[in-house]
């Protein structure tokens, strides 16, 4: 049997006053299977990032349950949360989120300060990832100097170099042309099918969509 990696029962989520709850979410199941790949999909508002900051221990404030890797969520303690996110959860954002004090290098590196064990092969990771990505020229550059196809690139390097067990993924070519939107997914799924990593990607493009083992719909 394929283990779960994710198991996520949302009895509702809601936003605002105590006295005039917004309801965003309500009666949302999901299971996703380890390997597997998961697009979310439907109308801007249903609540698609969310269930994504609920899924990468963003957002722990639900009524329901989460199983994330077989452990219960609401066990873990503020160290082990944020140790979770570092080594088993990648973020591939919208917005690239990079740090604008730090090189392109030290951004996409950042997650190795943070790793344990340390990672070995580090320095090939990181040469194989940027050439792949068409970012090589802009290492040593700072986040300011760069173009948003460049940042955005850069984001994801740093998102994926760990090799994390789940990524998650909101509109992760939205800002990118033809050519680096096919790099993206191209090195978003050889991941998936090298290293079995879960991918879960929030996506309004069908075409990206129907890449994807499965469809979620959320509906209002």
């Amino acid at each position: 049997m394929t283990e779960k990696v994710i198991q996520l029962e949302i009895q509702r989520k809601s936003y605002g006053k105590r006295s005039a709850p917004l309801s965003a979410l309500e009666n949302l199941s999901l299971e996703v299977s380890a390997g597997e790949k998961v697009a979310l999909v439907g109308e801007s508002g249903v609540g698609k990032s969310t269930v994504l900051n609920i899924l990468g221990l963003i957002d722990r404030k639900f009524s329901g349950r989460y199983y994330l890797l077989g452990r219960n969520v609401d066990e873990l303690s503020g160290s082990d949360l944020a140790a979770w996110r570092n080594r088993s959860l990648g973020f591939v954002l919208q917005e690239s989120a990079l740090i604008n004090s730090l090189s392109i290098a030290d951004n996409i590196t950042l997650p190795f300060l943070y790793s344990r064990p340390r990672i070995r092969d580090w320095r090939e990771r990181f040469d194989t990832l940027v050439e792949s990505l068409g970012i090589s020229g802009i290492v040593n550059k700072k986040p300011r100097e760069c173009s948003g196809g460049e940042k955005a690139r850069a984001a994801f390097a740093r998102a994926v170099i760990l090799r994390p067990q789940i990524i998650l993924a909101d509109e992760p070519t939205a800002s990118l042309d033809a050519e680096n939107r096919q790099r993206i997914l191209r090195l978003l799924f050889d991941l998936n099918r090298d290293f079995g990593v879960t991918i879960i990607t929030v996506t309004h493009d069908a075409s990206i969509a129907h890449l994807h083992d499965r469809i979620l719909e959320l509906t209002r």
